[in-house]
């Protein structure tokens, strides 16, 4: 199919919008500004909305096995506090009575499990010893206690007696944890807990109880999200830092304070209209969402500058402002709306991976786009058409147009010609093969320890560190469940022997730091009743032996449950990189592969890194699936646009290019595939197919009108390609301020996105004349460029 006949369709639908458009352009008007003030009052009052479930990916094996028996062995929502002494050792008085206090404290917050505290203070941290009369144990630090010096060395004493020193209080005896579950849903009231209330409530305590002396460390989900919390307060100066940047360089590129405005305003406005509606809808905004509506303004800006920038040729040729609105809707509301609706394809195909943050995050981000079919592409023609610009803004504007480097553009519209298309197709096949080389190098997942949503001195961190460096228990639980097929197993020689090798085995992979399971209780105790005889450190074979050893162990120690068929063994990690959890869930499955013992098998995965190593695999197996399906809708889209399968190529071609070149950015960076930056990949094809649509629409319009290919592109050029550029430009530098947020997972999104807006612009600009130059007829391109 001829670009003539391609074109035509196009011609005749936006003739016909056009008009009925401006001819009741008044009552579109107040309809438009109504709904601006009915859904920007809604906006207003969004709050946000975070959540533990959202994170989890509940369809994957892992989370089922998690959300089974989570309430009898405790989910991965907790909160760790540590309790430091700087100075001394932890028995003093002032600390015991600070530890004592808080602990309180933490059993009385709304939203936690009080079933679960776990403290010196609480009565499920115990000692065990062995005397003359047989075993004896009772609370590590009684339930009278008082801040004694007898007292104390009572609580020191009883510490030495008990496997305490590294799990609840520090190796180096510096201090003490307190440790929570907490419960989401209130089960009376049927409330959410408010992360951002909870996690203030844990800053008073850190607050109220620290000092040069004591230390608090506060980890876990509730302060992560508050320190995001915190953190998004300062994207707000980056929200502000984005109008200013893009006001100041479209009054250096537009000469009018009121075209800046209208472009400034419409994005607004789209940006009312999405929260707006997703608060109308029953949706919050995630504190790991909160760039969505920046990433909408970025969006709105580089529409509404196209479409200001067609109008304003208009003007300067003489027309009325009503004229050049008609004639810019008739030139960018079908190729715009292209963009529109792939952008949000790009968005919407991120609901396909299966954790619900990110099936949120497409749908509010799809919400987002939607309403720009109206407020860019209805209401700012609309606008435009009652904007008169003076002499001074007139000629402003001419000077800018005819001062513009139409040089450059003429050379650029020599890449039509073969032999300079060439170079670029075979640079840009090369830039594949090396894409290519290396992506297997990007790692799903998290590359640093620590939580590498903020930065490495950040204060979470510092609490983190400062945790793992004095416990044995690390911070990042795995939790494999032994299942056995019969009731009473706990007390199965052949099954404890086996759970008991198990932890042996894992014991020894690198990147676990110690192993808790009930076969080790059973081995300390068995030991015990022989006087500490090491030849008796192991299994008895005996049931009744194996009966005695378990008696009075705590359920809330949560080694087995109540029909003894599940046998928790918690595996803490030196950390969750990627790295680590592969090799030690490689471990599990390759133990489960040579366990003979058909009596138990080893099923994960429950605790934290449960939950990571749940997610890296739905990240992973997405990530493909998402490139293919967006790839395939954003095609379907501009074949449909211009009935073209050679359109389609020149347009999708450099988008997939730059895509798969993210990839190596990545690498080189240290940014892992994970769910806060595969959305951005996603999004950045979503935006970055704008310019292809722009550029090949107008080339598609002067082609159809008997120009040569050479021509024709270097008069879409003139008209969008400085449009096109400045869009990059703006976009990439409100977003490259992000670097210097508080939050790390935003800086990297706006490296990301920095990259995909302005390569992408690169791609387009280069890529396109030159597939074209071999997919249309060659006898076309022979014509010179026509002369200013």
């Amino acid at each position: 199919m001829s670009m003539k006949h391609e074109s035509d369709l196009v011609h005749k639908i936006s003739d016909f919008m056009a008009d009925a458009l401006l001819k009741h352009r008044l009552l579109f008007l107040v309809i438009g500004l109504l709904i601006t003030v009915f859904l920007g009052y809604q906006g207003l009052n969004q709050k946000l909305s975070p959540g533990f479930d959202k994170a989890i990916p509940l369809s994957h094996p892992y989370m089922q096995t998690f959300t089974k028996y989570r309430n009898e062995f405790g989910g991965a929502n907790r909160i760790t506090i540590f309790v430091e002494n700087k100075n001394e050792d932890m028995f003093t008085a002032k600390f015991l009575t600070t530890l004592e206090k808080i602990t309180s404290e933490v059993l009385v917050m709304d939203g936690v499990d009080a079933r679960t505290v776990t403290s010196l203070f609480t009565p499920n941290v115990n000692y065990v010893a062995v005397s003359e009369e047989g075993f004896t144990g009772s609370r590590i630090v009684a339930a009278d206690f008082i801040a004694t010096p007898e007292r104390i060395e009572e609580v020191k004493s009883n510490l030495y007696k008990s496997s305490e020193i590294g799990k609840t209080v520090a190796k180096d005896l510096s201090g003490a944890l307190i440790i929570a579950d907490l419960i989401e849903i209130d089960p009376i009231t049927n409330q959410k807990i408010d992360y951002e209330e909870f996690a203030g409530r844990l800053s008073k305590i850190r607050e109220t109880y620290g000092s040069d002396e004591i230390k608090i460390h506060i980890i876990g989900f509730a302060p992560f999200i508050g320190n995001v919390i915190d953190g998004a307060e300062g994207v707000i100066g980056f929200f502000v830092i984005t109008l200013i940047i893009t006001f100041i360089l479209l009054h250096f590129f537009a000469g009018s304070i009121k075209l800046s405005l209208a472009v400034i305003a419409t994005a607004l406005i789209s940006v009312g209209w999405q929260l707006g509606i997703v608060k109308i809808i029953g949706y919050g905004v995630d504190p790991m969402s909160i760039l969505v509506p920046f990433l909408i303004l970025a969006i709105g800006v580089s529409h509404a500058i196209q479409m200001t920038n067609v109008w304003r040729i208009g003007v300067v040729n003489g027309e009325s402002p009503t004229d050049a609105a008609r004639g810019a809707f008739y030139k960018l509301f079908i190729p715009g709306a292209t963009a529109l609706v792939s952008d949000a394809v790009g968005f919407g195909v991120i609901v396909l991976i299966d954790i619900p943050i990110i099936r949120e995050l497409g749908i509010i981000a799809s919400i987002g786009v939607a309403v720009m079919l109206l407020t860019n592409k209805i209401m700012l023609p609309i606008l435009l058409s009652y904007i008169n610009l003076n002499e001074k803004e007139v000629k402003r504007a001419e000077d800018g147009i005819k001062g513009a480097d139409h040089a450059f553009w003429k050379t650029i519209s020599k890449l039509t010609e073969k032999k300079n298309a060439a170079i670029v197709l075979i640079l840009a096949f090369g830039l594949g093969a090396y894409t290519l080389s290396v992506q297997d190098q990007l790692i799903v997942g998290d590359v640093e320890a620590g939580a590498p949503e903020f930065w490495p001195d950040a204060q979470y961190n510092q609490d983190a560190n400062a945790i793992q460096s004095k416990f044995s228990v690390g911070l990042d639980e795995l939790v494999i469940l032994a299942r056995a097929d019969e009731k009473g197993a706990c007390v199965n020689f052949g099954v404890m022997q086996t759970i008991d090798d198990f932890v042996w085995q894992m014991e020894n992979v690198e990147g676990v730091q110690s192993v808790k399971a009930l076969s080790q209780v059973i081995r300390e105790r068995n030991i015990g009743n022989y006087e500490a005889n090491p030849k008796f450190l192991g299994i008895p074979r005996n049931e009744k032996m194996i009966s005695a050893n378990i008696y009075r162990v705590e359920m809330s120690q949560a080694l087995f449950s109540n029909d003894c068929t599940i046998m928790p063994v918690t595996i803490y990690l030196t950390d969750h990189r990627t790295e680590t959890l592969d090799r030690v869930m490689q471990a599990v499955k390759g133990f489960n592969d040579q366990n003979k013992n058909t009596q138990v098998e080893f099923v994960p995965a429950m605790g934290n890194a449960g939950i990571m190593a749940a997610t890296n695999e739905i990240v992973a197996k997405a990530q493909t699936k998402i490139e293919l399906i967006l790839f395939a809708a954003v095609g379907t889209f501009c074949f449909l646009t211009f009935m073209s399968i050679r359109a389609t190529i020149c347009i999708v071609v450099p988008l997939a290019l730059v895509a798969y070149l993210a990839n190596v950015v990545m690498v080189y960076l240290g940014i892992g595939l994970k769910v806060s930056t595969l959305p951005v990949l996603a999004m950045g094809v979503g935006v970055g197919v704008d310019y292809g649509i722009y550029l090949f629409a107008r080339m598609v319009a002067h082609k159809s009108a008997g120009e040569s290919l050479q021509q024709s592109y270097y008069e879409s050029l003139k008209e969008v390609g400085t449009g096109v550029a400045f869009t990059s430009v703006t976009m990439t530098l409100g977003v490259a301020t992000w670097y210097f947020s508080d939050l790390k997972f935003q800086a990297d999104m706006g490296i990301l996105l920095a990259y995909m807006f302005f390569v992408n612009m690169i791609g387009a600009v280069l890529l396109i004349p030159a597939l074209a130059s071999f997919l249309y007829p060659s006898n076309e391109q022979k014509e010179e460029v026509k002369a200013e």
